[in-house]
């Protein structure tokens, strides 16, 4: 992540996030696969939540160790094989799950990493499809603020219009790009 000081926790001037707000992305997009991966683990709820929040504390503590060429999630994964492991042997409450199993659910959980990232990309594909035909003032509006990352104002500025009608358009666009993905089947 070019621009990324992890040690400040600062964002550089360019405007690349902080390590703070990369961590935040990157635990909520982790965040049902690890509880997942927990529960497997561990039966009992309560100590899965316990494991839960342990593993979210180390993450954060180490997560300047984390190497960013390589996925999140596995990472984060063996951070709460280790964290359940301690915590069953501490509280005595279940027995620890052995080594082959936690492999085998491993495996199961980066498989379907990799196909949510597939499904994911696909998505985007159609969604960049739909933007991509809309009429051209529609069309800026959205650019401008999704991917220019702009207020309503900003684009109203952007765009010569008011700031009405660029919530109007934005709500037509907005409508046009649901009916496209209804279309290609992703929506209801």
């Amino acid at each position: 992540m070019a621009g990324l000081d992890v040690e400040s926790n600062q964002a550089d001037p360019g405007g690349s996030p902080s390590a703070e707000e990369v961590f935040e992305v990157l635990m909520r997009q982790n965040a049902g696969h690890l509880m997942a991966f927990i529960r497997a683990m561990v039966r009992n709820n309560a100590l899965a939540e316990d494991v839960f929040q342990e593993t979210f504390m180390v993450a954060w503590r180490r997560f300047e160790d984390f190497d960013r060429d390589r996925p999140f999630g596995p990472w984060l994964r063996g951070i709460a094989h280790r964290t359940a492991l301690a915590m069953m042997r501490k509280t005595r409450k279940e027995f620890a799950v052995d080594t082959a199993v936690v492999d085998m659910i491993e495996s199961h959980a980066a498989r379907h990493e990799r196909v949510s990232m597939s499904e994911a990309s696909s998505v985007v594909e159609m969604l960049n499809e739909c933007v991509g035909r809309l009429p051209d003032r529609y069309r800026e509006v959205i650019e401008v603020l999704y991917r220019g990352r702009r207020s309503i104002s900003e684009v109203a500025e952007a765009t010569d219009a008011g700031p009405e009608a660029v919530k109007k358009r934005l709500q037509r666009a907005r409508g046009m790009i649901a009916e496209c993905l209804r279309m290609k089947g992703l929506l209801a």
